[in-house]
């Protein structure tokens, strides 16, 4: 996870959730939740609502199930989640990313947050949901 020794301002943090997304668009899902950690144990369930939220509105594939897994296989449908490039700010400690797939706005955000963890501060992926 990407740390800083002191509270990082929003321009950093804002840049650091870009960065998240641009490696989820290329299907790293590795590298993306090494550069931001999940608050809670549910990253694939999470993953999994937002493709059936998303992809499953436009396209109807062989195994819809999360057992199936065509959703993590193939990520291809993830090129086609972006965000809005102005994000959101609660309390200055949480941000709201706004999803945008095939280029129309979802109604979905991702909410960050900043943690201040024993090596400094951190940003965590608290949730995808419904804004």
């Amino acid at each position: 996870m990407k740390t800083w020794t002191n509270e990082p301002a929003k321009p950093e943090v804002e840049a650091l959730i870009s960065e998240y997304f641009q490696l989820l668009q290329n299907g790293k899902l590795d590298d993306a939740t090494e550069l931001i950690g999940s608050e809670y144990d549910d990253w694939l369930d999470s993953l999994f609502v937002v493709w059936e939220d998303h992809y499953l509105i436009h396209e109807i594939p062989k195994d819809s199930s999360f057992d199936g897994k065509e959703w993590l296989n193939d990520l291809t449908w993830l090129k086609d989640l972006t965000i809005k490039p102005e994000m959101e700010w609660i309390n200055d400690r949480y941000v709201w990313a706004d999803f945008i797939y095939r280029d129309e706005p979802s109604g979905y955000v991702g909410e960050f947050c900043i943690k201040k963890i024993d090596e400094g501060y951190t940003v965590k992926r608290v949730i995808f949901k419904m804004a």
